[in-house]
C-alpha cells in the first residue's frame, strides 16, 4: 500500500495540477531541483534505503494524515572519527511535503512540514545513544525558500555555501531535540510515542 502511495507521490511545486501542461508537452519541469526530489521518492527512495540500511543506517520514513501520505523523509548517518571520539553526521538525504499540504496544517492542527521534521528528528533520537555526538546536516537548493525557512524556524543554521545550487544546513541533535521538545530515552531501546499523525518506517 505504501509503495503505492510513494509511486504517486507529488511534491513538486513545478508540477501542480492547476498548471500542468497537455501529456504531449515535453518542456522540462520549472522547478528541476523538486522534480529531481520527487523522482527520487518515486523511483529510488526504497531500493536506495534498502541498499544502505546497514553500511549507513539509511530509513524512509513516510508521514501519513489519516489514509493520505503527506511527506517522506530519508536520513543516513555516516561516523567521523576524531581522536579518541566519534561524531556522527546524520544527514537529511531528502525530504518533501506533499503538493497539496505545502504550508497547510494536518488533522491535529500542526503544520505538514514541522510534523515530519520532528519525526525524523524523533527516529533520528532512538538511533543514537544520549551521549552520541551527532551532527545533522541537509543540503537545500538556493530556490527552495519555503524548506530554508523551515529548517531555520527549528533551530538550524547555513553553515556554508558549497556552490552556486546549494546552501548546507546543520544543527546538532541536541538543539534540535529542544526545538521539537523531544526527550531522550535513557537506552536505544526505549520507543518515543508520536500521538496523533504516524511516521511509518520502511
Amino acid at each position: 500500500m505504501d509503495r503505492t502511495k510513494l509511486r504517486s507521490f507529488a511534491c513538486c511545486p513545478g508540477c501542480r495540477a492547476e498548471i500542468v501542461r497537455h501529456p504531449q508537452d515535453r518542456r522540462p519541469c520549472t522547478t528541476p531541483w523538486a522534480h529531481t526530489v520527487q523522482s527520487y521518492f518515486r523511483e529510488h527512495a526504497i531500493a536506495d534505503t534498502n541498499g544502505k540500511s546497514r553500511s549507513h543506517d539509511q530509513r524512509l520514513l513516510l508521514l501519513h494524515d489519516v489514509e493520505e501520505l503527506v511527506g517522506a523523509a530519508v536520513h543516513a548517518s555516516t561516523p567521523h572519527p576524531r581522536d579518541n571520539a566519534v561524531v556522527f553526521e546524520r544527514r537529511l538525504e531528502a525530504y518533501a511535503i506533499a503538493s497539496r499540504q505545502h504550508g497547510q496544517r494536518l488533522s491535529n492542527g500542526e503544520y505538514a512540514s514541522q510534523a515530519l521534521l520532528k519525526a525524523v528528528i524523533t527516529d533520528i533520537t532512538t538511533r543514537h545513544d544520549p551521549n552520541d555526538e551527532v551532527v545533522l546536516t541537509a543540503y537545500v537548493h538556493l530556490e527552495n525558500t519555503s524548506s530554508q525557512r523551515c529548517l531555520e524556524r527549528h533551530a538550524w543554521s547555513q553553515r556554508k555555501n558549497p556552490g552556486n545550487e546549494w546552501l548546507l544546513y546543520a544543527v546538532r541533535l541536541d538543539v534540535a531535540q529542544k526545538a521539537h521538545a523531544i526527550t531522550p530515552p535513557n537506552s536505544r531501546t526505549e520507543v518515543i510515542e508520536e500521538p496523533a499523525c504516524e511516521a511509518d518506517k520502511l
